[in-house]
């Protein structure tokens, strides 16, 4: 081989090898401006307003009563505490009589409760009441096991979500949260995931987000009720649920849910 056809050859390797690094260059460039913008993107702080649907059907129910109940609820948080409650900024019309069944007025109840969660101290404080009487009930953050599914997705208000599934012989639980909201918030008393969930599936109940706001909200502790933990709580509430079974009887007590 001449020396200038060896001299060619050796030059076009090289030239190769600089077209070949300086391609990867630019494509980790945009690698890294594509993640920059991720983390841009994330939000740390605001509030999200929900659409909470209760569905409930029972023996004897009359045909033209109401087989869903609506609350709008909200979450506030940051980097480090939650706080889920009724969305003060919707009215909703109570109509309620004393015909009411006592399933709904429990309803009603548990809309109007207040979770307050802290990350940091691994904490729950609920705000709830029961039978007419408030109590303020401590407990540690639930450590659900959620199965993540990867592989599918969908769009909520223009939030990227992943689909997670709990599972036990109690519930089936479709959740899906977005990374893009990098917080282990959700209505109620679900979480515990890399992202605010956004929508809440299970047999009796629906919650979807119909508002995320950037903002960066006054989140105070609850105050009012009765202090104590929850096995305290889950006591007494059992203690009156047996009260009104043995009022009530069988046939006139508590409405058995029977929608699957």
């Amino acid at each position: 081989m001449s020396y200038s056809l060896y001299t060619a050859i050796k030059n076009l390797n090289k030239n190769k090898r600089m077209k070949f690094n300086f391609t990867n260059f630019l494509l980790l460039l945009v690698s890294v401006f594509t993640s920059f913008q991720t983390i841009v993107a994330q939000v740390n702080s605001g509030t999200v307003k929900y659409k909470h649907t209760t569905y409930f059907e029972f023996e004897g129910m009359p045909a033209d009563m109401p087989k869903s109940q609506e609350a709008f609820m909200r979450l506030s948080f940051n980097n480090n505490e939650s706080l889920y409650e009724k969305d003060p900024e919707v009215k909703v019309t109570n109509e309620e009589n004393e015909n009411t069944p006592r399933m709904f007025r429990r309803m009603r109840d548990r809309s109007n409760k207040i979770i307050y969660k802290n990350l940091e101290s691994n904490s729950v404080l609920e705000q709830t009441g029961l039978f007419g009487k408030d109590f303020l009930v401590s407990d540690s953050i639930a450590a659900i096991k959620w199965k993540v599914s990867a592989g599918e997705q969908k769009n909520i208000l223009g939030y990227t979500c992943m689909k997670a599934i709990y599972k036990d012989s109690l519930n089936n639980i479709i959740v899906f949260f977005t990374p893009q909201i990098p917080l282990r918030f959700g209505p109620d008393k679900y979480g515990n995931l890399p992202g605010v969930i956004l929508e809440l599936q299970s047999a009796q109940t629906h919650i979807i987000a119909t508002e995320v706001i950037k903002d960066s909200p006054e989140i105070k502790t609850p105050t009012k009720g009765d202090k104590m933990n929850r096995k305290e709580f889950d006591k007494i509430r059992e203690e009156k649920m047996k009260e009104q079974r043995e009022m009530w009887g069988r046939r006139g007590g508590e409405t058995r849910i029977i929608r699957q």
